[in-house]
């Protein structure tokens, strides 16, 4: 009776002894996971905040004459004649280049799974660009340009707010 009653202890010690070591190799598991996917996270939201601000950078490289007209515009000191046309045709030139430039923008691979939602701003940013120029042959009305900006800036934010980041505005950061 000893003897069985020492085995059974035994076993007891033994199965405790190994359900013990399972529990903390799962638990050390698990804390690899979740340092992975918090590693991962931060490293998802760094990626894109290099992208977002690579996104302003490409545009101000090229849209300097752009934003002097429209500066000179809304505050009415547009000069007249062959002057105003000169400034018009460099406007129209750097909102050119500015949409090829943006329509270059590389989306970087650990961003695929926005990658969707980047294309379609970078689109719309690009479109904008687009009716800049062609405005700039006309009246130069941009209140269509800025708002097809605006539908860019408000996908842009969303995909800020997903990475828990401070939504910003692009179009502020360009329009300098």
């Amino acid at each position: 009776m000893k003897k069985l009653l020492m085995i059974g202890f035994s076993a007891a010690l033994l199965l405790g002894a190994c359900s013990e070591e399972t529990a903390t190799e799962e638990t050390t598991e698990e804390q690899k996971e979740t340092e992975k996917t918090a590693q991962e996270t931060g490293n998802a939201k760094q990626e894109f905040m290099r992208f977002y601000m690579s996104v302003s950078k490409t545009i101000n490289a090229t849209d300097a004459d752009l934003n002097t007209f429209e500066i000179n515009q809304t505050e009415g000191t547009l000069p007249e004649g062959a002057d105003l046309q000169a400034m018009k045709d460099a406007a129209k030139a750097s909102a050119e280049k500015t949409a090829a430039a943006v329509e270059g923008i590389e989306i970087p691979e650990t961003l695929a799974d926005q990658k969707k939602d980047i294309e379609t701003a970078l689109g719309s940013i690009e479109e904008s660009y687009d009716m800049k120029a062609d405005e700039l042959t006309k009246e130069a009305d941009f209140e269509a340009a800025i708002a097809k900006f605006a539908e860019a800036d408000e996908k842009l934010n969303d995909l800020l707010k997903a990475q828990e980041l401070n939504p910003s505005s692009l179009y502020t950061e360009v329009a300098k």
